[in-house]
Formats: C-alpha cells, structure tokens, sequence
C-alpha cells in the first residue's frame, strides 16, 4: 500500500539510548518518527502535526508520562490518539491502574519484544488509517448531503416558480380567450344575422367571404387554445351518452358544401359491431374528425373522402373502435411522416403557402386520442398521384343501452318554444358588453322573442328579484358582480329557482364548465354564439319549463 505522506509516529522518553531503540525497531518508510525527550516536549510537537499513535515512557523527570497522557486526553484535537505506555516497572498493579486511568490503551514492559513492538503499532496505524478513511468519506457524504439538500431547495424553487409560471399562463389563457372571442362572437354574429337580411348577388358574396374568413380565423385561435391547454395539463374528458352515427353526420352535414363544391363523395360506413349509442367524449371525438376530415377535403381535388368505423376489441367493459378516414388526394411522401403529429409542422413552405394551416391540427388530434385510450397513424404507400392517404386512429368507449323512456322524451322535444306552450317566454341577456349585448337581442328577435338586458350582474339580480324570467343568458366575465356570483344570488330568490340560467363564456379553460354548474347554472353556450346553438338550447329546455308550468297548475 502506497501514501501520499508518512504517518506520525510519536516517541517520548527522557533518555535518548531508548528513543534511538525505538527508532531503530519502527524505522519504516510509511512512518515519520517524532522523538520528544519530556512531556512538554511530546505537548509542542502534538500541536504541529497529527500523529498515528504515541509511545510514552512513564517514568520521566518533571512531568512524568501519566500527568502527560491527562493532558493528552484532555485535549479535543488529540483525545482519540492511543497511547501506548512504557515503563520498568511490571509489579505495581496500582501503577498499571493509573496508566488505564490516564487513558492508555496499552503497556509494554522494557526491554520490550521488538516485533511485538512492531506488530502493535502497524495495528494502530491500520486503526488510524480507517478512521482517516471513515473520517473522509463521512466529510464526503454530509458534503454531498448539503448538495443535494441545496438541490432539492433548488428543485423546490424550481417547482414553485413553475406551477406560479403555469398559473400565469392558464391566467393568461383564459384572459386571452375571452378577450379574442368576445369581439369574435360579434363579428361571426353580426355577420349572421346580415345574411338574414336581403342582399344583392355581390353583397351576399362579400358577406359570405367574410364569414369563411372569420370561421377560418375561428378555427386557427381555437387550434392555440386548445394546444395551450394540453401544453399546461388542462385538458380534461368529459364522457357523456351520444349517437356514434349522429356525431358522423353533423361532421360530413358541416363540409358537404365545400364536398360539393369540388364534386367529392363524402361518405361513411359504420361496422355491425358498433353500437348505436355509445358513452364517451363525444365533443372531443368530433373535433378529432372535423381535423381528420377538413385536410382530406383540403387536399383532395378529385375523387373522395371515405370514412370507416369497427369495433375491433373490448377490455374491462371498454369497447375499442377504430376509424379511418381516406381520402383520394395528393398523399403523403415517406420522408415526410416523421413530421406528422408534431406541433406547428408542415410538410413544406409550398404546401404552406397554398393549403395554409397552423401545423397544429395534427397534433391535437394525437393529444386527444391519446386521452381517449387510443393511438392515431398514418396508413398509406410512397405518394402517389390519386392514392391519397389513410389516417386511422382508435380509441376506447363505453357501451350505452337507451332506455324506451328516454327515447320518448327526445321524441317529445318541440321544435318550437311558441307551438308547445302557446305563450312567449320570458327572457333575461345580461352581458356587459353592448355589441354581444345587441347581437343577442337580434338573434332572439329573428326567432320571434323580445327580451329584457341588464349591462351587469347586479342589475341583473335587481331585475330577476322582480319577476321571473324562463330563460337567462349569462355572460361569466363581467365586473363588480361576475355571472357565477350573480346566478348564485338569483338562485335563493323566491322566484329564481325556476329559471333556465344559460352560461355565455368566452373562456375554454377547462374546468369553467364545472364552475359554472357549481354556481347554479343550468347549461353552457361557448362564444362565438350562434343563432342555431340559441335555438337549439332553449328548445331543449322547453319541455322542463312546460312540465314546471303543469305541477304548478296541479298544486
């Protein structure tokens, strides 16, 4: 074994004949031996230097060997050396008594064996070499504790300012969302209801080309909040029972225009095996097709876009279905799917230029299938003119058996509010800003109805307090008292209770949709509104205003 520096080795005696003896018996490389003629002198030299062990003569004029080891022992940087006492004297036992007392840890008697000399002192300094060992990995240890205690405060910092930056973040979102959706909902709304009106061939045509530009930058924001939300970990499912083959034709029913317009078939085929009705996600599942659907038409010219739905496996009471949507059009190169599903990816600057896009559809409608229980790819061959590519894509739902009696009441659902209760209903628009505020007011005037408005949440209370209204349209963000709050007071009121209370948000962070329905509310409308949605909500709730309307005339 090789050290980078000797070991001290003390020797103290008073007659230099015996140090020379010692000397003569430890002389070792490994060693570095200190010879002290007194006990003063053996105190001087354990100040310089750190010894292995210490060999001391008991007897000794002045301040003998036993008065030395106190002091020795006495001392915090030189307690733990042993020391090895020698001495003449072999009889005394109260001699031996006061050596151990004094703190030896040994006694030898002169003469001494030499090589039992030897091999006591190698035992020693093997003893000091592996608590100098343990002493330095112990340093090492509380040194790499304090590391990483430092690191994990560092990582608790981290986390911290993190989770305040994805709050900030959300905050932002949300703030965003509602604050580009708000002037959105009148543009797309205004535009509506000017296509009501009576236009000229060329005013119709403007109108309609400014509403394909503002659907068209609809579609762009809606693809930034949603990949947002999904960055930040607030995209949630929401599984609800829905019609499979209903969710495909509200899809093709949206793009059998523009099908038209290039003269592409647009048709689908739903296996035997799917059940009718299914329970899942059924907004998330149709965003996944509009996308899937959309860039087939976009990227066909001739021919079709075909889509095919199986039920291709059931696992712990989950039916797996999987969809594939082919198109006719242009398809895709091998060297360029790896580029598929990535965000803000397209294929190249030419097809960027001419098809447009954000590159972000893609890699929504992985995010989502995966949140589904499935997993999307790309089924085609190199790109071919007129090959056209395969996008499949499965996920897992639950089966759903419609009971008879819920079959009846989507059958007794009117088709119109005045036809079922012979009366006009009364209704409530609050919302703080006068363009969302007007457009409401025209959209329910096209449909026969003549609401109140309030322009905020405390005029709203004061109106509701006065009479009961059917239906209220709440906008959420409002100042001083927001719609949450205000739903909430209107539902103590004696006359509140009844009342339809519709949420109009601009905010599609997840989770206001629960916030909403914790305030009272009873349903939710996403901005930009449109004149159909409207409709649609207030006749799905005409039948529970009219049953309201027969158990208060019975009692």
């Amino acid at each position: 074994m090789r050290f980078h520096e000797p070991i001290h080795i003390l020797l103290v005696d008073d007659r230099p004949e015996n140090l020379l003896a010692l000397e003569a018996v430890l002389e070792s490389e490994r060693y570095n031996l200190v010879k002290a003629t007194s006990g003063e002198e053996a105190l001087r030299c354990l100040l310089k230097d750190e010894f292995a062990v210490i060999i001391l003569d008991v007897q000794m004029p002045g301040m003998d060997g036993i008065e030395t080891a106190k002091l020795i022992k006495a001392r915090e940087k030189t307690k733990e050396i042993p020391i090895i006492f020698v001495s003449a004297n072999s009889k005394e036992a109260e001699h031996l008594f006061a050596g151990y007392s004094a703190g030896a840890i040994d006694y030898m008697v002169k003469p001494f064996i030499p090589q039992i000399l030897k091999s006591k002192i190698e035992g020693f300094v093997n003893m000091y070499l592996t608590n100098k060992r343990h002493k330095t990995q112990s340093m090492l240890l509380q040194q790499k504790t304090l590391e990483l205690e430092k690191m994990n405060q560092e990582l608790v910092r981290a986390k911290e300012a993190a989770e305040i930056a994805a709050k900030a973040k959300t905050e932002f979102l949300a703030m965003m969302s509602h604050e580009i959706r708000t002037p959105m909902n009148g543009v797309i709304g205004m535009i509506d209801l000017l296509m009501e009106t009576d236009l000229q061939p060329e005013q119709k045509d403007y109108a309609e080309i400014i509403r394909s530009s503002a659907d068209t930058l609809v579609m762009v924001i809606n693809d930034i909040l949603d990949f947002t939300k999904m960055e930040s970990g607030k995209m949630e499912l929401e599984e609800h029972p829905f019609s499979l083959e209903n969710c495909i034709s509200e899809v093709f029913g949206l793009f059998s225009v523009e099908a038209g317009k290039k003269g592409l078939e647009l048709l689908y085929r739903i296996g035997d095996n799917v059940p009718s009705y299914l329970f899942g996600d059924m907004a998330r599942l149709r965003q996944v097709l509009i996308n899937l659907t959309a860039n087939a038409i976009k990227f066909t010219e001739q021919g079709g876009v075909y889509l095919e739905v199986e039920a291709v496996g059931q696992q712990d009471n989950r039916l797996e279905l999987e969809f594939k949507v082919k198109d006719t059009g242009i398809g895709i190169a091998l060297e360029k799917r790896e580029q598929l599903f990535q965000p803000f990816s397209q294929l190249d600057s030419s097809m960027t230029r001419k098809y447009g896009g954000t590159g972000l559809g893609l890699a929504i409608c992985k995010n989502l299938v995966q949140m589904m229980g499935g997993d999307i790819r790309l089924e085609c061959k190199e790109m071919e003119p007129g090959d056209g590519a395969v996008f499949a894509f499965s996920i897992r739902v639950g089966e759903y058996t419609v009971e008879e009696t819920e079959v009846d009441v989507v059958e007794e659902r009117p088709v119109s509010l005045l036809q079922k209760s012979g009366s006009i209903p009364r209704i409530l628009i609050v919302d703080d800003h006068p363009i969302n505020q007007k457009l409401m007011v025209s959209m329910l005037n096209r449909l026969g109805y003549e609401p109140d408005t309030a322009d905020d949440g405390d005029e709203a209370i004061r109106m509701a307090s006065a009479q009961t209204y059917d239906y209220i349209f709440m906008d959420v963000q409002m100042p001083n008292i927001d719609g949450l709050e205000a739903t909430r007071i209107i539902r103590e009121l004696g006359n509140g209770e009844r009342s339809v209370i519709i949420a109009m948000t601009a905010d599609v962070m997840e989770g206001i949709k629960g916030r909403c329905f914790a305030a009272g509310m009873d349903d939710y409308i996403s901005k930009p509104v449109k004149m159909s949605s409207v409709k649609a909500m207030m006749e799905r709730y005409a039948l529970e205003l009219s049953r309201y309307e027969a158990k208060k005339t019975v009692y």
